[in-house]
């Protein structure tokens, strides 16, 4: 097993000193291309592509020295963390955190997102996150190749959808489009990216016979994560 661990959220920004110290001390990297093509990675140190992060943690358990896993945003946030921790493996990670896609995301279209929902979209989960999104006013899709904005736009056919679209955060291609979902289908989208869901309407809220965004969070504040939807993406396609 590896004698160290370590799992660096990248969201763009540049490395800190714990990542480069973890980095500089590692025998083995694992991430996808543009983690791999870092200047920080040792140039001795063997490479992992990550694509199966189960098999990349097969890979680690059996290395014999240190092992540093890079992911995009917050890894401990729908990320790699809850793989490489899984008992089938047996690993004890340090995390390096940084900020995450679905904040990411929210920042470029301008609009808060303690009101949102957030979902994982993939093969096995598309249907479900679609179904979020018909049910909810504000909704942030985590998607993986197959699973993207056009797979979303083609299962809400017949809804109508704002798709604030986040391509590539983080990175130098980066790129936020705002469009229709009826129109979403119709374009081929870089992975990774973040799709905010705007539209329909919620139910009321209430808590002890209180609601509404005047509650007791404060002055115009919310009190309760995923509710009291509101304000347009501030961003323009």
């Amino acid at each position: 097993m590896a004698d160290r661990v370590t799992v660096i959220g990248w969201d763009g920004s540049p490395l800190t000193a714990a990542a480069r110290s973890a980095l500089a001390a590692a025998t083995l990297v694992a991430g996808a291309g543009h983690h791999l093509a870092l200047p920080e990675v040792p140039p001795g140190a063997e490479r992992i592509r990550l694509g199966s992060v189960d098999l990349a943690a097969r890979r680690i358990a059996g290395h014999r020295g240190t092992a540093v896993v890079l992911a995009d945003g917050d890894p401990g946030f729908f990320g790699v963390v809850r793989t490489l921790r899984a008992p089938r493996h047996g690993l004890e990670v340090e995390v390096v955190p940084a900020v995450s896609s679905v904040a990411t995301a929210f920042a470029r279209a301008g609009m808060p997102w303690d009101d949102a929902q957030i979902v994982v979209a993939h093969s096995r989960t598309l249907r479900r996150a679609v179904n979020v999104c018909r049910a909810h006013p504000k909704v942030a899709v985590l998607t993986s190749p197959g699973a993207g904005p056009a797979e979303l736009a083609l299962l809400l056919e017949g809804v109508h959808r704002t798709f604030v679209i986040c391509e590539e955060l983080g990175t130098a291609r980066e790129q936020v489009t705002v469009l229709t979902s009826d129109k979403a289908a119709d374009h081929a989208w870089r992975d990774p990216n973040v799709v905010i869901v705007i539209g329909g309407s919620a139910g009321p809220v209430s808590a002890a016979g209180q609601g509404g965004p005047g509650a007791p969070g404060g002055a115009g504040g919310g009190w309760i994560g995923g509710r009291d939807p509101g304000y347009p993406p501030a961003v323009r396609g």
